[in-house]
This record gives structure tokens, sequence and C-alpha cells, in this order.
């Protein structure tokens, strides 16, 4: 007798796998318009704008991926399933700032305040979006259990 694994996640339906796709692919148009920021801001210190662009464009789809799976596993209360696409979702968003912070040489004092600054602000803003769909979810749940 062999024991199924449990799953984890969530299976995904065609309109769901749609929607998500979508909003993989504007994250990526994202990608267009921060790499033409670098270069108009940060390719004269150092950024290989190229590398930023093909980086970018790579966690971008992951992001993209992971935070549409981590929000559909929020609302079905999938939490270990949340765990994995929240570290993916926080590595791929990382990733290209770092490169960013580490490949800019020379650039005035200012250049790394406002990139770290905007780590902070989305890691954050991504934090309590977050917490605040998890206590939806709950709250949900709870109301679905009332008579």
């Amino acid at each position: 007798m062999s024991v199924k694994k449990p799953q984890t996640g969530v299976k995904l339906t065609r309109r769901q796998r749609f929607w998500e796709r979508l909003w993989a692919s504007t994250i990526l148009l994202y990608t267009v318009v921060a790499t033409v920021v670098v270069w108009r801001t940060l390719s004269k210190y150092g950024v290989n704008v190229f590398l930023f662009f093909v980086i970018d464009g790579i966690t971008s789809w992951t992001y993209g991926i992971a935070t549409a799976r981590l929000v559909l596993n929020v609302i079905k209360r999938e939490w270990k399933a949340v765990r994995k696409w929240t570290l993916a979702a926080a590595v791929s968003f990382v990733t290209p700032q770092i490169y960013i912070l580490a490949s800019a040489r020379h650039a005035p004092r200012d250049v790394y305040l406002i990139v770290i600054g905007v780590i902070t602000f989305l890691i954050l803003f991504a934090i309590l979006s977050l917490i605040l769909q998890i206590r939806r979810s709950q709250k949900t749940a709870r109301s679905a259990l009332k008579p």
C-alpha cells in the first residue's frame, strides 16, 4: 500500500493561469521602464544596463508568478505554499536591486539611499499587503463558520 504525499499549493484553473500570466507579463513591462530609468540615471556610475535588463527580466517573470501564486495560496489558506512563494517573491524582487547596489561605483550617496529606500518601502508594502490579505482570508473563513 502506497501513501500519497499531500499536495501543497493551489491547482490553477485556466482563468487563474491566464490572470497569473497577465500579471507576470505586466511586471515584465515594468522591467522595460526600470531599465530605461537605470540607463538614464545609473549607467554613468558603472551599472551595466544590459546585464540589469537580463537579471530584471528573468527575476520579474519569477516575481510575477510567485506573487500571483502567493495571493492564491493565501486565499485558499495553504500556508506551507504561502511560505514557499513568499521566499521566491522576495528573492526575485531584491536580486536586481542588489545588482545595482553591487555594481554602482562612485555614485552619490543619495543614489544608494534612494535604492535602499525603494527596496525598504516596497518590502514593507508587500508585508503589509500580505498581512491584510491573510486577515481578510481569516475573517471570511470565520464568517463562513457562523450560523
